[in-house]
């Protein structure tokens, strides 16, 4: 029997993806390419779909809602989750911990199980269950015990993301992959994401001004940048 390294939280990640497990919880900092995982990433030809949770969020945006035409008929358009049941797709969780209680025990019956799970079609009738392939990776900035533990329970596979995607700094310039990665993974106030080091990077590629570009993008850290490209 061989062992697997897993040297870091998307070693993890990919382990239990590649292998079957369906039911994933991505959490921890903020920037570091969770949601890009999850809708790209071990999908074995399934199509992707996001569901970004909020606090207004409502059943429309997960189950589906009626919407009027352009011959003015109203008719049931299915929301996301129900696409991903439909067509044995990812279901992609975003933020997870900001979905409402309102409908939290929706997103949990949209969660579980495919043998605990099923939809009535309000117009046709039909009964819509997770086709085969169905999966769902769900992510947060924070720690799992935010969500409540009937979320939890439905999520057994938790992994802690604490730095970006490798794929993610391979796609920085070359000079800014080790800065990007030494401060994205830190956890005093001088923290920037990755998506702060990309918007630094299409400044600085436009306009060739290092010292403008990291105040406008990097000002908390703009010395430290300036100094480091400088001399590279």
């Amino acid at each position: 029997m061989s062992t697997v390294t897993l040297e870091t939280g998307w070693d993890s990640a990919s382990f239990a993806m590649k292998h079957g497990l369906d039911r994933v919880l991505l959490y921890g900092k903020p920037g570091t390419g969770k949601t890009y995982f999850g809708l790209n990433y071990h999908l074995n030809d399934q199509t992707s779909y996001r569901l970004i949770c909020t606090d207004e969020m409502t059943d429309g945006d997960m189950i589906g809602k009626y919407k009027q035409n352009d011959s003015g008929i109203w008719r049931f358009e299915e929301g996301v989750a129900i696409k991903a049941w439909r067509n044995g797709g990812r279901l992609v969780v975003d933020e997870i911990n900001r979905v409402n209680g309102d409908i939290e025990s929706r997103l949990m019956a949209i969660i579980d199980t495919v043998q605990s799970s099923s939809f009535e079609h309000p117009e046709t009738g039909e009964v819509v269950r997770p086709q085969p392939g169905f999966s769902v990776v769900a992510t947060m900035n924070g720690e799992p015990e935010d969500l409540s533990p009937a979320v939890l329970d439905r999520l057994v596979v938790r992994v802690e993301i604490e730095q970006p995607h490798p794929d993610a700094i391979l796609a920085l310039p070359e000079n800014l992959r080790d800065i990007a990665l030494e401060y994205s993974t830190r956890d005093d106030g001088d923290r920037y994401s990755l998506r702060s080091f990309f918007a630094f990077a299409q400044l600085l590629k436009a306009s060739n001004d290092i010292d403008a570009s990291a105040r406008i993008c990097l000002p908390k850290i703009r010395k430290s940048i300036v100094s480091a490209l400088s001399i590279i």
